[in-house]
């Protein structure tokens, strides 16, 4: 394990005690003051309207066709929670996602806590579970961490970093940095940058990606929309130059969707997109059908 994984497990680790200790150590006084601030950090049905947050965590590589996906994030949507200075440590909120596709299932936990009126932590785990017949079974685990700080209504800034366990065959750990911006009432564009990098394997594999995201969403009315997606390797690093990238190293792909909303909790986004094809190289293009959730209000 190379001393970069190292610090950001440890790093992990203690945002995770601190988790825990605030939830003992919490201090309650009457008069608390509660500061909704982060209705700055993404986007609901009205763009204008700005009652959701969006978290990135990195998944399976979007040539994986175990499942569709339409980039290498998977986007989870909450409430954020009301600024509350209720003593030294802030209130810590938990909340949850899970998966069930024909061949894998996944858990995750997350927790937020905001320190400051414009600053929102975050923490998750993830449990899941692969099965094929002519696989059998393999478990995957992951750990992410980072920040999203409200630099104004409009614009919001990130860092975070994960650790992906990738079924104890070459694991990786990755850096990124995120930013979104609401150009108008109408259209949002938010982007990364992120750094993956092979953890120690028994392969000697020991490859480095930079890779960048952009995705637009563009609202038609309230209940429809439109998205478009788009991400590339920019810099690759393999200490082996006879050795190709792995697939999650060396996957381009840009694609569209039409979004749809037939209940303020619950719609459908479906369209299609390109990617990189593991066997013969070649963009081949891939439908996308998607129900999507998100908190009520």
């Amino acid at each position: 394990m190379n001393m970069n994984l190292r610090h950001l497990l440890n790093i992990t680790f203690l945002f995770t005690a601190y988790i825990c200790y605030g939830q003992e150590a919490k201090v309650t006084y009457p008069d608390s003051t509660k500061i909704d601030i982060t209705k700055s950090i993404l986007i609901e049905n009205e763009l204008n309207n700005y009652d959701q947050i969006n978290l990135k965590f990195p998944r399976l590589n979007p040539a994986d066709k175990l499942q569709p996906q339409f980039s290498p994030f998977q986007r989870f949507t909450l409430t954020p929670p009301n600024y509350t200075r209720n003593g030294i440590l802030p209130d810590i909120h938990w909340n949850g996602i899970a998966s069930d596709f024909i061949f894998s299932k996944s858990s995750t936990a997350v927790a937020t806590a905001m320190p400051t009126s414009r600053l929102l932590l975050h923490s998750s785990a993830t449990l899941g579970i692969i099965e094929t017949p002519f696989f059998g079974k393999a478990n995957f685990y992951s750990i992410n961490a980072g920040g999203i700080y409200a630099v104004s209504p409009f614009l919001n800034v990130g860092l975070r970093g994960g650790y992906f366990s990738n079924y104890d065959i070459i694991p990786t750990w990755n850096i990124g940095a995120d930013a979104s911006y609401v150009i108008n009432p109408n259209l949002m564009v938010d982007g990364s940058i992120t750094y993956m990098e092979t953890a120690n394997n028994y392969f000697g594999v020991n490859q480095a990606v930079v890779t960048a995201d952009l995705h637009s969403r563009y609202r038609i009315n309230n209940d429809w929309f439109l998205n478009a997606y788009g991400g590339a390797p920019i810099k690759q690093f393999n200490n082996n130059p006879s050795q190709p990238m792995l697939p999650m190293m060396s996957t381009p792909y840009f694609g569209g969707t039409v979004e749809h909303w037939f209940k303020p909790t619950m719609g459908v986004e479906g369209g299609m997109i390109w990617s990189r094809d593991m066997m013969s190289g070649k963009m081949r293009p891939r439908p996308k059908l998607e129900l999507k959730f998100r908190p009520g209000r």
